[in-house]
């Protein structure tokens, strides 16, 4: 390591330290004054003179493999590179944790297409074959989509195989939905590259998120579910065009398969009881609904819908729906635009516009906070609840210890969970480990 090299270490390791304390104190004190008295806010990080050498050093480290004291000399960060690399990023969602300690991650492309990767510490390997992927609610089925159809596989390995519970073609799909809705454009062929297909019921049913529309998929048939046939209809007499397009689709699957929540920015929140097919609907307490999540248990659905940044997540209880006749549901928090979140026993990690993570419980307590840094893209969790995975729109993926009792005083949290490292995936080549 040059002179240079250990200056830049330092003034980047002092920095890094001085801001995430500051930081630290400050939401600290706002926390416990209900930001009443938080105290001065801190002055901004300083690091960002020294993003782009720093960046030059983690591609040379990945370039000769000289990884073992990278995050050491250099404690990761995203904020001292939003203006000097910004041009560079794009959204990264974390897909599943796959059996053998891998997981599969997606990056966004600048055709809005996205590019595979099976990842682990030590490589990222793009996967060819595959043009988009999904997965399950509980994690273990995985749809992995191309130009033909989609694959609905269990558990797969690092290789992607695994035992093959369903196929599907685009071809049949688009088929069923003419066939079913002869006088509307419903699902276009290139939609499946940046829609959300969520399988379930051992790979028999999908449901299929994207803005041409919300599909219940079936290997008898396809339904649109969102927005309704009238809808459509009714805006076609005002500008005679029977296409769909949603802005802010969204959908999630209870694990029990049951229950389907889903929306759009011009939607109420809705959920469908697939044992009685009988439709819910809440109005969102926020402008425009954004996101949905059902608990671990199945016996909630979360509803966020957003405001610009900030946004209101309501908390519905599933065993009593018929309270909600004569009273609103309850607000869980009234703060968060909701991008992402999963389910966990106690309640519920969600990621917001900001970059935080936020651990709630089912009452809306929040537990702890986690800053990451950039609009949260996408979350995945392992099966015992020891990793999680955080894609932001900032580029970077974000592998956190859930179980690590000693926070990092370089990273900005309430609570002891620290990253344990990160993946960047800031241009078209190939994702730099830090």
């Amino acid at each position: 390591m040059t002179n240079d090299t250990l200056q830049l270490s330092q003034k980047w390791r002092d920095e890094g330290l001085r801001y995430a304390s500051e930081i630290n104190t400050y939401v600290r004190r706002g926390l416990e004054s209900n930001w009443e008295t938080p105290g001065k806010e801190p002055s901004e990080d300083s690091r960002g003179q020294l993003a782009s050498q720093v960046y030059k050093f983690i591609k040379e480290a990945n370039r000769t493999k000289d990884l073992e004291t990278l995050r050491e000399q250099f404690p990761a960060a995203s904020w001292p590179f939003q203006e000097t690399h910004s041009q560079l990023m794009r959204a990264v969602y974390p897909i599943a944790l796959l059996r053998d300690g891998a997981f599969l991650v997606a990056a966004q492309n600048e055709d809005l297409s996205r590019t595979v990767y099976v990842m682990d510490k030590q490589e990222a390997n793009r996967i060819e074959h595959v043009q988009a992927a999904s997965c399950s609610t509980d994690g273990r089925d995985i749809a992995l989509m191309d130009e033909q159809g989609v694959r609905i596989v269990r558990e797969p390995d690092r290789e992607l195989n695994g035992s093959l519970l369903a196929t599907y073609t685009w071809a049949t799909i688009i088929d069923q939905l003419r066939e079913k809705y002869p006088d509307i454009e419903t699902l276009q062929p290139e939609s499946y590259r940046s829609a959300d297909v969520i399988p379930f019921a051992d790979g028999t049913k999908l449901l299929m998120v994207s803005h041409d529309g919300i599909y219940l998929i079936e290997e008898t048939g396809a339904l649109l579910l969102h927005p309704t046939v009238e809808n459509i209809r009714e805006w076609a007499r005002e500008d005679d065009d029977l296409t769909v397009s949603l802005a802010m689709p969204h959908g999630a699957v209870s694990r029990s398969g049951r229950w389907l929540a889903y929306g759009s920015q011009d939607s109420e929140h809705m959920l469908l009881d697939m044992e009685k097919y009988v439709t819910h609907s809440f109005e969102p307490m926020s402008s425009y609904p954004h996101y949905s999540l059902f608990s671990a248990n199945d016996e909630h659905v979360l509803f966020n819908a957003c405001h610009f940044y900030n946004g209101c997540t309501l908390g519905i209880s599933l065993h009593d729906l018929e309270q909600y006749n004569n009273e609103e549901p309850p607000s869980i928090d009234d703060s968060m635009r909701v991008y992402a979140g999963v389910a966990v026993q106690g309640g519920t990690i969600m990621g917001d516009a900001y970059g935080y993570l936020r651990m709630i419980d089912l009452e809306g307590n929040e537990l702890w906070r986690y800053f990451v840094s950039g609009t949260i893209s996408g979350i995945a969790l392992n099966s015992d609840e020891t990793i999680l995975l955080v894609g932001t729109y900032n580029g970077t993926l974000h592998v956190l210890d859930l179980t690590s009792t000693e926070p990092s005083p370089y990273e900005i949290s309430t609570s002891s969970i620290r990253e344990s490292y990160r993946w960047i995936f800031w241009d078209t080549q190939q994702p730099l480990y830090w």
